[in-house]
């Protein structure tokens, strides 16, 4: 009984490490970055509709920054091409960021069907 107990808790810990070290990347739109929430938040009240931000706390060059992001995908090619619509139909700078597995959303927007904006990958 012991035996089997060692190995199912041996089992358990190769899942566990080997599920970390396949953490998937994620790619998010970013419309902006700043050095504060509240200047992310001011730019996010001020985009047009249909481009509502949630804001995720990064790390850029050893500093936390603040992105406001209006799509997650874990399909690099289709965040890439939300960026490309977005600057082509607004005139944005948009640009896709690659996350190692999910970023700490620190704002939640509410989309303009009143609902909040998922923060969940498409």
């Amino acid at each position: 009984m012991k035996r089997i107990l060692l190995l199912s808790l041996m089992l358990m810990a190769t899942l566990t490490i080997s599920a970390q070290s396949r953490t998937r990347n994620v790619y998010y739109v970013v419309l902006g970055s700043y050095s504060t929430l509240s200047q992310a938040k001011k730019f996010n009240s001020q985009c047009p509709d249909g481009l509502e931000c949630n804001i995720y706390r990064a790390k850029a060059n050893g500093k936390t920054v603040y992105r406001a992001c209006t799509y997650v995908s874990y399909s690099k090619s289709k965040a890439q091409e939300c960026a490309r619509e977005i600057n082509r139909n607004y005139g944005r700078n948009a640009w896709v960021w690659t996350s190692k597995g999910l970023a700490k959303c620190v704002f939640q927007d509410i989309g303009l069907d009143g609902e909040p904006i998922s923060t969940r990958p498409r």
